[in-house]
Order: structure tokens, then sequence, then C-alpha cells
């Protein structure tokens, strides 16, 4: 299907204002946050660098406010910082697959749905479920949607060689963070989620399905939603945690290549 506006537009818009095909063409792994630590990590590890890309003055909608690019051991590797939400996500995923980007790692906080989920876990979405505005138009038309298995095992397995506790299952989407009732919270509990967020994996694990590439998520709690908001909770176990997400990213996606699934 044609559709009216589409990622190769922006790419002749980028051209157009002086990008060069070079800064257009990607390989590798692409890793979306919203969080310094986990840029600044990955910034240790990849060797990254500022690059120019899909900036906001040539972007219709969603252009990233951070982009940066690197390699670790062979693998290409750019980190995004885009607009926050399912929407923008969306299109920063088509405009990477436009580009030729082979995987697409969400690393971010996100909702905590209690225990047995604590502070210093991490968990790994196999799952998304709940309504959201973005994935039914890659799709999702259950509201339900599966992410790659390879990549959840991969991920799981990254975060059990560093010694840290993972939770594997479910996420619920809810995009109105005061409109979490707890009884919302238990009904995505009884469905085997740990986790909440406002949309992005569910966006993330249909519109790599539906552009042929892989992606995957990792997550880590920032609000207990059976305890509320408490900003307290940005503390050194949260920075340390930010670390450890940049950290499993890059050795999953190491074994993905080892194992040819990138």
């Amino acid at each position: 299907m044609r559709y009216l506006v589409d990622p190769h537009q922006t790419q002749a818009a980028a051209k157009k204002a002086g990008l060069a095909e070079g800064e257009l063409t990607l390989g590798g792994i692409a890793v979306l946050t919203f969080s310094r630590g986990i840029v600044e990590r990955l910034g240790e590890l990849c060797a990254l660098e500022d690059a120019d890309w899909l900036s906001p003055h040539v972007h219709p909608y969603s252009g990233p406010h951070v982009v940066k690019r690197g390699s670790r051991e062979g693998l290409d590797v750019i980190v995004l910082v885009p607009p926050m939400g399912a929407s923008p996500l969306a299109c920063t995923i088509e405009d990477l697959a436009a580009g030729g980007i082979r995987a697409v790692f969400l690393a971010c906080a996100a909702w905590s749905l209690g225990p047995p989920v604590t502070f210093e876990d991490l968990l790994v979405p196999s799952f998304a479920v709940g309504p959201d505005g973005t994935s039914i138009h890659y799709g999702n038309t259950e509201q339900r949607v599966e992410a790659d298995e390879d990549v959840v095992q991969a991920l799981a397995d990254a975060v059990r060689r560093h010694g840290a506790a993972v939770h594997v299952g479910g996420n619920g989407c809810c995009e109105a963070l005061y409109r979490i009732s707890g009884e919302m919270a238990a009904g995505f509990r009884e469905q085997g989620c740990f986790s909440l967020e406002n949309g992005e994996a569910a966006v993330l694990f249909s519109a790599c399905r539906t552009l042929g590439i892989t992606g995957g998520a990792l997550f880590h709690p920032y609000i207990d939603l059976t305890e509320g908001w408490n900003p307290a909770r940005f503390d050194e176990t949260y920075q340390e945690t930010c670390t450890l997400q940049a950290d499993v990213v890059v050795d999953a996606a190491e074994a993905l290549r080892a194992n040819g699934a990138l």
C-alpha cells in the first residue's frame, strides 16, 4: 500500500538540506532510550560520537533529540533519544528501517505493577497488551502482540550473566499515567504483566514485525504503581540500573549476532 507521507520523503528532505547519503545509510543496531545514563554508558561501550541524521528541522513529525553513532567489535550502533510516546516511536522505527537498520532495541524506564518486581530488577517484555492509538496501524488489532522470542531470550540471558534479577512476562499499555486505577493495574497483573507504560513496547513489537526487522525491549522500574510517585527513586540504584541496561543490550546484540539472528 502506498502512504501519503513516508520515510523516503523525509530522507529526500534531509538530502536536500545537505545530509550526505552515508549519513542516512544505517546498519547494525539502533538503541532507543530516554535515559541520559543509558546514553552515557553506551557512549563508553560503543565509542559513540554525535552524528547528523534526521533532525527535527527536516522531519515532518518526530525527529530525535539526540543522535549518536559508533560501533562495538564491528557492529554498527546508532543511539537515539526520540520524542516520548508510541506515535513518535513508530515514525522513528520506520525511519530506521528505511535507512537499513537490522535491529531496534528500546531500553528505558517503565512503571512496575508491584511485587515481585523491585527497583533493582530488569524487565524483559515477552508480549504487550492493552489499547494504544498507534500499534493498530501495524497489525495489532487484538490489543496483544508478542515479542521476538530470540530477542527475549538473549536479553534475559544477558541480564542473568550480569548477576541481576530479571522478570520475563507481559507489559501493559496506558497512555494516561494519571488515570491508572487499582482495578486497571490488577487486570494487567492477571494477564501476566509485570510493567506498564504508554504504548511504546506494543508499537516496537508490531512495527518491527511489519517492517521485517528485529526488535526487543528492556525496562527497569522507576515508579512502583502500588507505592505511587516518589522522586527519591531517582537515586544511585536508578543510575546503576541504567548502566546495567546498556551493558545488557550490547551483550544481547552480540549474542544474537553470534547466533546468526542479527
